[in-house]
């Protein structure tokens, strides 16, 4: 615990060059989105449709920091001289990983909690439980996929571009802002397809928001992803050494 805490600091003291970026990536860019959406609904929008709305604004904030900046950070971690100066602290590569995790947690943490006391307190019908169960599955889903991400690529150039889009893409293709019902039943089933729909299905039901699609296959199709990503996330970090410090 004690090389976690270190790490967590570490990550904390190295963040203090990004701080325009956080900025982006925890507040502007999430807050477009449903900026864009409150002034559409003009004022006029219930507690229930408010709840909605904010349920798909705290995903896109864990999207857009797990994907945009996470990620980016396990690409970097496994550059030689990282590893190298990571040596010198005695720290194991899945402790480095893990710090890293708990970071971004840190960050994005008082986004979750406002989300989540806000629709527990102003809505009537809302099973507690389940919703915060549904919280802490979808932040696991969402690091393992981010890590996972960024242990497949090694070209932190590349990634930096990759890893921007495909955030853009996982929360524009998925119902975080507009009621997939109103779509047609083609578009719903490519909808589908997008582990972040299944990811705000389970968040939603909690609050007797339908998405008409059982939330056990989704809790299923979210806990096959996971066991694939651990055992693709295991394989890789076995595979990734942290180098030896000859003093």
């Amino acid at each position: 615990m004690e090389k976690i805490r270190l790490g967590v600091e570490m990550e904390f003291k190295g963040l203090r060059i990004y701080l325009f970026q956080l900025f982006v990536v925890l507040f502007l860019l999430p807050f477009s989105y449903l900026f864009i959406m409150l002034l559409s609904g003009k004022g006029k929008l219930t507690t229930s449709q408010i709840a909605f709305l904010l349920t798909g604004y705290m995903v896109v904030t864990l999207i857009s920091a797990f994907i945009n900046m996470l990620s980016l950070r396990v690409v970097n971690t496994k550059e030689p001289q990282v590893l190298e100066l990571y040596s010198t602290f005695s720290i194991t590569f899945p402790q480095i990983i893990l710090s890293q995790s708990l970071t971004y947690v840190i960050l994005t943490l008082p986004i979750v909690l406002l989300t989540f006391i806000y629709v527990s307190l102003s809505l009537k019908q809302v099973n507690i439980l389940l919703l915060a169960f549904g919280i802490i599955f979808s932040i696991l889903v969402l690091l393992l996929l981010s890590i996972s991400l960024g242990l497949i690529m090694n070209n932190l150039f590349l990634a930096n571009g990759v890893l921007q889009i495909l955030s853009v893409i996982l929360i524009i293709f998925s119902p975080a802002y507009f009621d997939a019902n109103t779509l047609n039943r083609t578009i719903q089933i490519l909808l589908l397809l997008n582990p972040v729909t299944h990811i705000l299905n389970i968040l939603r039901s909690p609050l007797a928001i339908s998405a008409n699609f059982d939330i056990l296959w989704s809790y299923g199709i979210l806990f096959v992803l996971s066991v694939a990503l651990i055992l693709f996330i295991l394989r890789r970090v076995r595979q990734t050494y942290i180098l030896e410090k000859i003093f």
